[in-house]
């Protein structure tokens, strides 16, 4: 019979690393908002709309990284400290991939009407 020792739990650096963690997301975002405020800038100096397509990508910018993070928290909570982090590090990068690939289907599609 083999025991598997349990380690304390650690809640403090668990919350430590998710704080550590939402600065990241939260810089990420803070991108993603200001791209969207700037084409929108952009389109009423034009006196122009941004079309539905450029609306839904520069939202999906804002909503990307709060999604990860919050699903990454989630599915990580029970976890070790070591696990939460490697959780969550996953979720940024992966959060940051789908961000410049959502920047680089806008500027392709760029939809000022």
């Amino acid at each position: 019979m083999s025991a598997v020792a349990e380690t304390p739990s650690r809640p403090g650096l668990r919350l430590a690393i998710a704080l550590a963690f939402l600065l990241a997301f939260l810089w990420e975002l803070l991108g993603a908002m200001s791209n969207l405020l700037a084409w929108a800038g952009f389109a009423a100096v034009l006196h122009r709309s941004l079309s539905a397509f450029a609306w839904l990508v520069l939202g999906g910018g804002v909503v990307v990284p709060l999604a990860a993070y919050a699903l990454a928290v989630l599915l990580a909570r029970k976890r070790s400290p070591g696990t939460f982090a490697l959780v969550l590090l996953v979720a940024f990068a992966a959060s940051e991939a789908l961000t410049l690939s959502l920047l680089a289907f806008f500027q392709a599609g760029i939809g000022v009407r």
